[in-house]
């Protein structure tokens, strides 16, 4: 680590490598990160299958297949109505991770502040520090997460350029409202910053709760870099394709970046997504999807409850997040030890551990039978 860049040390190793090669070496059953025990549906793999077959094996342009482009442009217009240029205002990149570093590295200068909600995916960070900026955290309380409109107010300053949102919010569960996001957007245009809205659990909602897109509010919409991709919605977090949608000028400074980290996601799986994201609204695969995440939902929330562990509400995402009554990497380690259940000590997730202290996140997306082992092994003993 001497090394790396000093900016960036603090950082450290990913907790989420950690954990699963901790998993790995007990055996444990892996409900610390957030990737699926199986695989994308078929009609995913049959589109695969075909773009490999016509080719498709060189570069595609570095903004993506217009194939794609044009394709998540027409998904935004039947779904929310809203109406993009896939010329100028899509850009497909290799994951949502790609997205979010080229939106900091494009729009940050040093000396710059982004705001950062916590808990936070621990993406957004490192990011905004590589750029040379500063994070201002606001911290949001377990277990319901609401945003406090003071501490929101008070994190503003004419330094912020950036706002992180992820909605629905992992690891919090939570999917932010309109008046929220309309006081958020009314802070960056009184202050000229931008908004990066993760929204890659988009199609990740229960209970009747809606996701409700940062760009259809009236006070976000010219200010916002709309990030997805297929890893959760299509059960390929190892395809690696995402893309952005943001105004013109916001999409001309991610690009600049964008074609120097990696030129462009592999051809077939972009052509691959085009299908998929064309097809699946007429073939109900949304509804199927959120109605199979609600029962594994149901399946984990029954058997924590069933622990010593409080549980958050849950509105969206595939992870269910709870406290405990001791600190959460020594609880997450004793798990993986007796009871051969990997989970995410959650206080990875604040900038200050102790803000989250105790607070431990299981993510659901896995088969049946796996979060039934995992279950039966956590309430063992009673």
């Amino acid at each position: 680590m001497t090394l790396l860049r000093s900016s960036l040390r603090p950082y450290g190793t990913s907790i989420f490598t950690a954990m699963s090669q901790q998993a790995a070496r007990q055996q444990a059953v892996n409900l610390a990160q957030g990737a699926p025990d199986f695989g994308p549906p078929a009609a995913l793999l049959a589109a695969a299958d075909e773009a490999v077959r016509r080719g498709g094996h060189q570069y595609s342009m570095s903004i993506g297949v217009p194939a794609l482009r044009q394709a998540i442009a027409a998904d935004l217009l039947r779904r929310y109505r809203r109406q993009v240029d896939p010329e100028t205002e899509v850009t497909v990149t290799a994951g949502a991770s790609e997205a979010i570093w080229c939106a900091a590295l494009g729009l940050l200068e040093p000396g710059d502040e982004a705001i950062v909600l916590e808990p936070c995916y621990e993406q957004y960070p490192p990011a905004v520090t590589a750029a040379g900026a500063t994070v201002r955290y606001v911290p949001c309380d377990f277990p319901e997460f609401r945003l406090d409109p003071e501490r929101l107010v008070e994190a503003f300053n004419p330094r912020t350029r950036l706002v992180f949102l992820n909605t629905p919010w992992n690891p919090a569960g939570r999917v932010l409202r309109e008046p929220e996001l309309t006081l958020i957007g009314e802070l960056a245009e009184k202050y000229d910053a931008y908004l990066v809205a993760d929204e890659t659990y988009e199609h990740l909602t229960f209970d009747g709760v809606a996701h409700l897109p940062v760009a259809e509010v009236a006070a976000c919409r010219d200010r916002t870099v709309t990030i997805s991709s297929v890893s959760k919605t299509f059960s390929a977090t190892g395809w690696r394709v995402g893309w952005a949608v943001a105004p013109p000028a916001l999409t001309a400074a991610l690009r600049a970046v964008k074609q120097f980290v990696t030129f462009a996601p592999a051809t077939p799986l972009q052509l691959a997504t085009a299908v998929m994201v064309t097809d699946a609204p007429a073939s109900g695969y949304y509804e199927l999807l959120r109605a199979q995440y609600a029962q594994r939902r149901a399946v984990l929330r029954d058997y924590l409850q069933r622990t010593p562990l409080t549980l958050a509400d849950n509105e969206g995402t595939f992870f269910l997040l709870g406290r405990c009554a001791d600190d959460d990497v020594e609880y997450c380690t004793e798990l993986i030890h007796s009871r051969g259940v990997a989970a995410i000590p959650a206080s990875r997730f604040y900038a200050d551990p102790q803000r989250g202290r105790g607070l431990v996140r299981f993510a659901f997306c896995k088969r049946l039978d796996t979060l039934r082992l995992a279950g039966d092994r956590l309430t063992a003993g009673g």
